[in-house]
This record gives C-alpha cells, sequence and structure tokens, in this order.
C-alpha cells in the first residue's frame, strides 16, 4: 500500500536563487547608531615585590613610600625593636666596664664619668621607649620587660664593682692620701694596748681584732706598702689597703714573732676610716 512518501506531487524546500535581493535593515533598527566599543580583557599589571596577592589592589591605589635617611633608618629599627635594644645594652655592661677601665688606665680618666653617663642615659632612653611600646599592648608585658632588664643590669653591675680580684696599685687621681695615716693610727693604738675605736667607721673596732690586741702586744711596726683594690671597673680610689710589717710578742710569752697586719681604709662624708684589718699574719 502506497504511503505519503510515495507521492511525487508534493511541494519541496528549494534554496533561494543567487539572484534574489536581500531586504534593507528597517528604519528602527538604523536608528540604534553605531555600535559601541567592547572592552577588551588585559593581563593584571606586576604586583610589587613582596606585596601580598590580596592587597594588590589596595597597594596599587597608594602613594609611593617616602625614601628613608639612612641617617633615621637605626632610629627606625630602634622603635620597631625596643626590647631588642635593651637587652643588648644589658649584655654590654660588663663590656662597658672594661672599656671604662682601659679608658682610665690609658691616662684618659676624665673621659670616665661622662662616658658612663652616656651609657647610662642611653639606657635610661631605651628602658623608656620599651616601656611605652609595651605598656599600648600589655602591662604583664611591661612589668616582665622592666623587671627582667632591670634585675639583669643588677646582676651584671655588682660583681663587676664589688667584687675584689686583688691588691693594685692606686690611679694618680687617687691622690696621695690614702688614709695612711688612719691606718698608722690603729697601730699606734695597738701598741698602747688600744684597739683604736676612733678610727674605725662606726667609731667602734670590730671583735675580732679586739681579741688579737689582747692576744699579742705591738713592739714595733714599719709601713711596707699601700694601694688599691683590683676589679673589673675602673679602680675605685677612695677604698685602700695597707701593709704593714709588726713586731709582736705574745702577751703569755717572750718570744718575738715578725708578722704582717693589713689594715682596710675607706674615704668617707668624714674623712678616711677603717673598715678592717687583716692580722697578724704570719
Amino acid at each position: 500500500m502506497p504511503g505519503p512518501a510515495d507521492n511525487d506531487d508534493a511541494p519541496r524546500w528549494e534554496p533561494p536563487s543567487p539572484s534574489r535581493k536581500v531586504p534593507a535593515p528597517s528604519a528602527e533598527v538604523q536608528r540604534r547608531g553605531p555600535r559601541r566599543p567592547v572592552p577588551r580583557w588585559a593581563p593584571p599589571t606586576a604586583a610589587a615585590p613582596g606585596a601580598r596577592p590580596g592587597r594588590a589592589a589596595a597597594v596599587t591605589g597608594r602613594a609611593p613610600a617616602k625614601p628613608v635617611s639612612p641617617f633615621a633608618r637605626p632610629f627606625v629599627w630602634w622603635s620597631v625593636h625596643p626590647w631588642l635594644v635593651v637587652w643588648t645594652l644589658v649584655l654590654l655592661v660588663p663590656g662597658a666596664a672594661v672599656a671604662l677601665r682601659l679608658v682610665d688606665e690609658s691616662g684618659h680618666r676624665v673621659l670616665v664619668r661622662p662616658l658612663a653617663w652616656a651609657f647610662a642615659i642611653l639606657f635610661v632612653a631605651a628602658l623608656a621607649l620599651g616601656a611605652l611600646k609595651s605598656a599600648r599592648r600589655s602591662t604583664v608585658r611591661l612589668a616582665l620587660g622592666l623587671g627582667g632588664s632591670l634585675a639583669a643590669v643588677g646582676l651584671l653591675v655588682w660583681p663587676v664593682m664589688n667584687v675584689t680580684l686583688g691588691r693594685t696599685a692606686c690611679p694618680r687621681r687617687a691622690g696621695s692620701d690614702l688614709g695612711t695615716s688612719i691606718a698608722a693610727t690603729a697601730l699606734e693604738a695597738w701598741s698602747l694596748r688600744n684597739a683604736g675605736d676612733a678610727a674605725w667607721r662606726n667609731g667602734r673596732a670590730a671583735g675580732a681584732w679586739n681579741d688579737r690586741t689582747r692576744a699579742y702586744g705591738l713592739l714595733d711596726y714599719r709601713l711596707v706598702a699601700s694601694g688599691c683594690w683590683e676589679r673589673v671597673a675602673p679602680v675605685d680610689g677612695s677604698r685602700t689597703w695597707h701593709e704593714f710589717r709588726v713586731t709582736v710578742r705574745p702577751r703569755d710569752g717572750e718570744t718575738l714573732l715578725s708578722k704582717v697586719v693589713v689594715v682596710h681604709a675607706a674615704a668617707g662624708a668624714e674623712g678616711w676610716k677603717i673598715t678592717g684589718i687583716e692580722g697578724p699574719l704570719p
């Protein structure tokens, strides 16, 4: 049975002939005007070295930073790391003491006090800046910074100032009066069977010295040498020692003995006073 597809009389589609003209655009389409330019994609500009990718837009809009003077760079770094400067100065305390000692022994003793004050002022300024920075952030950090740095300075300053390393000659700035006369006064009182309380700092002789003056009688004494006490810091000319060669005799015997006595003296508001006596030593 034949179907519709077998009907040869049905109309079929045919392509338009080449001579057919395309209709012109209507007036409404012509009123829309020419086409506008479409923005095209462009690669992003390179970010500044060290800038974060997420902040590229913000960085691009900022004004360029002003160059820092080479003379100002240390102070800028100091303001950013104040406690690092403080602890550096703390660790330099022993070295500063040795440097002051070298300056003193090189004959430039007039520079010792100004240099010491300059170092102290620098440390106080660094400590104040560190405290100001820490106060804005945390009170606990402020307390730990101040307490720790001051305690460390105390632990480093005390040994270089007070630990005695032996005997040494006094510097010329100490003068000629090193307390020799007050030391001789104590021995003169000993020869008279007296402890010489008036020559001592507290107005009273040490108990051990009283016992020694009672156990021995002094027959003769002679000054051997005088000097100051050695330490890491510049030598203190107000603390001296005086070595005497003495001839003594025990109270319960007749044998004469040659001994050594070392008198410690210190200058104060009341002048030179005795702070201690070693001996009689063999």
